[in-house]
């Protein structure tokens, strides 16, 4: 009996190590660090927005402003860089109404640039972005 304890033991110590190790590893954030301009296609209705991201003691942060003006400076909040994959959200006012709401994003970083979604979940819509960097 005193045996299985052990195994159930060390099976959860390496669980945690391992857990532990892969929170510990630090993604390299340079790719994405700067100023990016969005594309947003909202089925062939376009609109622009500026991303700036940047660290701050070793972590990342951002945000995003409308081009028009509609909003600005607003923070990125769950913002993740995983080396590949860029996700992050942000509440600001939303076609058609202008009310404030969520907005989700997730890219891929390929060859310099983000391809990805934007995503309105009280809405339920989902529409392509692209982003290119700007600085």
């Amino acid at each position: 009996m005193k045996t299985r304890g052990f195994w159930t033991g060390l099976v959860l110590a390496v669980l945690a190590f391992a857990t532990f190790g892969t929170a510990q590893e630090k993604v390299d954030n340079s790719a994405i660090l700067g100023v990016w301009k969005i594309e947003v296609d909202a089925d062939g209705q376009y609109y622009y927005l500026t991303m700036e991201l940047k660290e701050a003691s070793g972590k990342l942060e951002g945000t995003a402003s409308e081009e028009q003006g509609t909003f600005t400076d607003k923070p990125l909040e769950d913002l993740v860089f995983d080396g590949t994959t860029l996700s992050f959200a942000f509440n600001s006012p939303t076609p058609p109404d202008g009310l404030e709401r969520l907005v989700k994003a997730e890219f891929k970083l390929v060859e310099g640039k983000l391809d990805g979604t934007m995503t309105v979940p009280s809405m339920g819509v989902t529409v392509r972005a692209t982003a290119t960097k700007a600085i």
